[in-house]
């Protein structure tokens, strides 16, 4: 039988399920609203942390030690739950142009640092070998998080989010639509899905950055991971995931005036307020592309507000 993993409180839970009418042209649209989570807690995120904290505590460790972009919504997700369970935090963010001092951040950065956590501006290079550097880095005590907080415990987010949406749904919606940046979220969904019997609901990505290679094996990864700890949960092979390439635009967390002006639009049309790193580009293929996704798509809201004020 399986055994749901521990777990702490942090997110504010269950999170809405509206309907907006109008938005897409004869269609219904669902949104999973967990830019509701919280209020610095917001966003998809948290739902990992529950599970990551819990065991970071349960190991006695001191201090999460994560990384992201410089406007990292796991990041200031990851350092504000620190702050509330009254562990350290060190985040490693990856820019090319750091700021120069405190009194340029913004956004997300400015409340990581407001929160207390130790920052490490890093480039590319460091980068593309994250993992394996914070290893190199951490200290007795400290609790590394993978990007994004995607790895198998941190799917359990979204496995126990899909049990809300099971509970929630009136009927099966005929697509969900969510951004994703580092896996976890997709992988995670069709986990759950598998397991309440609801994998007959197309599950699409949208590639906020990278390409849809790299996120088979990502998520791919976090299944196999997953059903080596909880065999009754699916290892899912690559290919078996749908991404949706050609919204990144000029790259991660880098928006048109185009894009911009597609954020206010939906903002005045139904009040929704999007991000330009995650839930815009993703909420482009809806506008975009609609007839791919049925007459009732959902589209999960990851949050990112504070992406704005950057």
């Amino acid at each position: 039988m399986l055994t749901e993993p521990e777990r702490i409180q942090l997110a504010r839970l269950d999170t809405p399920l509206e309907s907006y009418a109008g938005v897409l042209p004869d269609r219904e649209l669902l949104v999973k609203r967990d830019d509701l989570t919280g209020s610095g807690l917001s966003g998809n995120k948290i739902r990992k942390l529950e599970y990551l904290i819990a065991e970071a505590l349960s190991h006695g460790c001191k201090r999460l030690v994560t990384c992201g972009g410089i406007q990292s919504n796991h990041c200031r997700a990851t350092v504000l739950a620190a702050a509330k369970v009254g562990l350290e935090a060190k985040v490693y963010l990856r820019t090319n142009a750091p700021p120069r001092d405190a009194t340029a951040y913004r956004g997300n950065l400015a409340l990581m640092h407001m929160a207390g956590a130790s920052i490490e501006f890093v480039d590319a290079d460091w980068y593309a070998e994250r993992d394996q550097n914070m290893s190199l880095n951490a200290v007795p005590h400290d609790y590394v998080i993978p990007e994004g907080g995607s790895n198998a415990l941190g799917a359990w987010g979204y496995i126990s989010a899909i049990a809300e949406l099971h509970t929630q749904l009136q009927s099966k919606p005929s697509a969900i639509i969510v951004a994703t940046g580092s896996g976890g979220t997709v992988a995670g969904i069709e986990l759950g899905l598998r397991l309440y019997d609801m994998h007959d609901i197309p599950v699409y990505g949208v590639c906020a950055c990278d390409d849809e290679p790299y996120f088979q094996q990502a998520c791919s990864r976090i299944t196999y991971e997953a059903h080596q700890i909880w065999p009754e949960l699916d290892a899912i092979p690559p290919g078996q995931f749908k991404f949706i390439e050609g919204y990144v635009g000029l790259g991660y967390a880098l928006s048109t005036p185009e894009e911009r002006e597609e954020l206010h639009c939906i903002m005045r049309r139904c009040g929704l307020v999007l991000d330009p790193v995650y839930t815009n580009k993703a909420f482009r293929a809806l506008v975009h592309e609609p007839d791919r996704f049925g007459h009732q798509p959902l589209f999960i809201h990851t949050g990112g507000i504070f992406g704005l004020l950057a």
